[in-house]
């Protein structure tokens, strides 16, 4: 873990939330090795070891020994423990949770076009069966990490929030991971409604931050190794589209909010009004505010693979103000945010 890393966790752990909501209980995370898992998990361990918050983990994995090199030494202190399988199966209910924060998705667009199938198995049968495991183990609380892309092309509204409506094509092949992602918070809303299930939706915006894993192929990924490295930032569309960003500290604050504070049945925005800017916006940041390196930005024509990852979304600027009204608010701003990824991987090279 990098020294940045380490220093987003204490900001995260030290934050003004109702943390005492989590006083021992234990709380299942999956996608426990993902970049939101492992920051939700490094966060509540050290909220554990900072001021004794009494909480433990339960982490649904598919691989043990690669968990075991994160996150050994909470599980050798009685802190965390696993399930060992794919989301797609049901969970056993032997080891019960009394909250259930739902992270695992395929997040690398590349892949939504390459394994359009298993990105709409995962996300669907995924959250069917940790619903059913939260159902059958009466779950005080369930988180569903959910995305801006639910929202689709939206035409020229300024400001979306939770009750905007958008189009999102059935017939294109990308489509599979917000039309997945929409009907899992359809299957959430119903568990609720019929089931009295205590759900509640985060909609996260597009998130970065130091952490993201080694080959990422997201924009706010790829552009700060460019920098790290010395070399251009490559820019395979114009880049027009006005998005909102939130960086990871924020996203994490904001989920554990709605996890802890939020009504049941509602979904939430998670977006940064600090962090609102394009594509473009986002590499000549970068470029500006490392101008000792001397480096530039350059269009090219996107290979047809790269071509079919890009989302369809157009302007996507999320509003947080239902959120806020719980008492979030994000703290870091865009530039803060990027140097901190460019600086990580900087530090990496060391």
């Amino acid at each position: 873990m990098t020294n940045i890393v380490k220093a987003d966790i204490e900001k995260i752990a030290s934050a003004p939330l109702s943390w005492h909501k989590l006083q021992g209980k234990t709380v299942l995370v999956t996608g426990a090795t993902g970049f939101i898992g492992s920051f939700i998990i490094h966060s509540l361990m050290k909220k554990w070891e900072a001021e004794g918050l009494d909480v433990k983990i339960l982490a649904l994995v598919r691989n043990a020994d690669r968990v075991r090199s994160v996150y050994g030494e909470y599980e050798k202190k009685g802190r965390l423990s696993f399930i060992v399988q794919d989301v797609c199966v049901p969970l056993p209910t032997e080891q019960k949770a009394d909250f259930v924060i739902h992270c695992a998705s395929n997040a690398a667009p590349k892949e939504y076009s390459l394994y359009p199938v298993e990105t709409m198995k995962t996300n669907f049968y995924g959250t069917l069966n940790l619903l059913d495991y939260a159902k059958a183990v009466d779950a005080e609380s369930f988180l569903y990490v959910s995305t801006i892309e639910i929202y689709g092309t939206t035409h020229g509204i300024d400001k979306i929030d939770e009750d905007t409506y958008g189009e999102i094509d059935a017939m294109k092949v990308r489509s599979c991971y917000p039309l997945s992602k929409k009907g899992s918070e359809n299957l959430c809303v119903s568990y609720a409604d019929e089931y009295g299930l205590n759900v509640k939706i985060g909609r996260l915006s597009y998130i970065f931050g130091p952490g993201m894993k080694a080959g990422d192929s997201k924009i706010v990924a790829v552009f700060p190794k460019c920098i790290a490295d010395g070399e251009n930032i490559v820019m395979k569309s114009k880049g027009e589209q006005l998005r909102s960003y939130t960086y990871i500290t924020d996203a994490i604050t904001g989920l554990l909010t709605v996890l802890l504070d939020g009504e049941n049945g509602n979904a939430y925005n998670i977006a940064s009004k600090l962090c609102i800017t394009t594509i473009a916006g986002i590499a000549h940041t970068l470029v500006e505010s490392y101008p000792q390196k001397g480096l530039k930005v350059i269009f090219d024509l996107p290979t047809e693979a790269e071509a079919k990852g890009f989302s369809l979304i157009e302007n996507a600027v999320l509003s947080s103000e239902k959120l806020e009204k719980l008492g979030w608010e994000p703290k870091t701003d865009l530039v803060t945010g990027l140097k901190n990824v460019v600086e990580e991987q900087l530090e990496l090279k060391l």
